[in-house]
């Protein structure tokens, strides 16, 4: 049996338990996509096409989320990120992910295109 997080789930688990029915316990996920807007920083119109730029001065797990679901949901835009200053775990994250990034100034070649 899983572990039950908490003692309403725990009640509920015994009384279906003493009823006999047949139960299962978080047995399944089921994905959900809420509808919500994303508005990019800054697009730069380059001779390459656009480019999505977005600060960050500080990368919160929101911020994570909502970038991963954007750049999923929409493999045509390309879209990057600026940190205000250099820190490695935003480095890792973003390679990880899969963004181009850089720090402080958007870099000459982003505004070209490439």
């Amino acid at each position: 049996m899983k572990k039950l997080r908490n003692k309403f789930e725990t009640k509920i688990y015994s009384q279906l338990k003493r009823a006999k029915i047949k139960f299962d316990y978080e047995s399944i996920r089921v994905p959900y996509i809420l509808a919500r807007f994303y508005l990019p920083d800054f697009i730069l119109e380059t001779p390459l096409g656009k480019v999505y730029v977005e600060t960050k001065g500080h990368l919160r797990r929101e911020d994570k989320a909502k970038l991963i679901a954007v750049k999923k949901q929409h493999p045509e835009i390309d879209l990057r990120l600026l940190f205000y200053a250099p820190n490695k775990m935003n480095s890792k994250w973003a390679v990880k992910n899969g963004f181009r990034y850089a720090f402080g100034d958007i870099p000459p070649e982003w505004i070209k295109g490439l």
